[in-house]
């Protein structure tokens, strides 16, 4: 029984090492999502700054607008142009690292399932092993009982038993 319940200590110490374990993949994952977002808002905001800017070059063109503003155009449209795809491959990078972690996670997740269901078995084995014992007892105990109320009983007897042959 001992060993038994020392095998349910290291089987807790494992548990919460495991969840442990768990948590600190958790966190790496929540920040590399935070990533994500920060990559998504950035790449929303350049979405609608080409929105303005498509704008303006539609409105300056209604204007009759000069061909030497259409320079500015198109250099500030490969400006825009490669920062949406630095951000696009910073997002593809960063997505990448998000599924690795969430492996990782996973993986976590079902070893601090398997320590849960090796600590809950082990537990119940105890348990059992507790009940036992105290069925054991009390049956011990229910013995000892009848036994002591033969004894008084066989005593009570043996002592009037004598009374009577004297009569």
């Amino acid at each position: 029984m001992e060993q038994h319940e020392k095998l349910v200590e290291v089987r807790d110490a494992q548990l919460q090492s495991a969840h442990a374990e768990l948590a600190r993949r958790a966190t790496v994952r929540n920040r590399i999502r935070q990533e994500v977002e920060r990559v998504e808002a950035a790449l929303q905001a350049l979405a609608a700054q080409r929105a303005a800017w498509d704008q303006q070059w539609q409105a300056w063109i209604q204007q009759g607008g000069a061909l030497q503003r259409g320079k500015d155009y198109a250099d500030q449209h490969l400006k825009i142009a490669a920062l949406e795809n630095d951000l696009e491959e910073e997002r593809a990078s960063i997505v990448e690292c998000l599924l690795e972690a969430q492996q990782e996670v996973d993986a976590a997740r079902a070893r601090t399932r398997k320590q849960y269901e090796a600590l809950t078995q082990i537990m119940d084995v105890v348990g059992q092993m507790k009940q036992k014992q105290r069925q054991e007892q009390e049956a011990r105990n229910v013995q000892r009982s009848e036994d002591a109320v033969a004894a008084s009983w066989y005593l009570a007897r043996k002592a009037a038993a004598p009374e009577a042959r004297h009569e």
